[in-house]
């Protein structure tokens, strides 16, 4: 579940790691962030589009979710780690 849509896009992050605690699993997903927050941007835009521009229950909200079907993709994507840019070994502020 995110709260705030808006604020989630907005803010740039390299890696998500997303947990689905679902039924006692622990299922792990390593998303880009990039490309979740297109794919959460583009779900939302959907789904408001489908009811009209405004959640029914509760007008003011700005939530959305994100299902494990649409990270299914990245499950235990742990190997994007090593795509990050960081020290591979010694001090990083020399």
């Amino acid at each position: 579940m995110i709260a705030d849509i808006d604020k989630m896009t907005a803010t740039p992050v390299g890696l998500y790691v997303l947990v689905d605690v679902t039924d006692g699993r622990r299922d792990f997903y390593v998303v880009p962030g990039d490309y979740l927050s297109a794919g959460v941007h583009e779900r939302h835009e959907e789904f408001m589009a489908s009811v009209g521009g405004v959640y029914l229950r509760n007008p003011d909200s700005w939530h959305t979710t994100i299902y494990s079907a649409n990270v299914e993709a990245w499950r235990n994507s742990w190997s994007l780690f090593e795509d990050v840019t960081q020290p591979a070994t010694g001090d990083a502020g020399s």
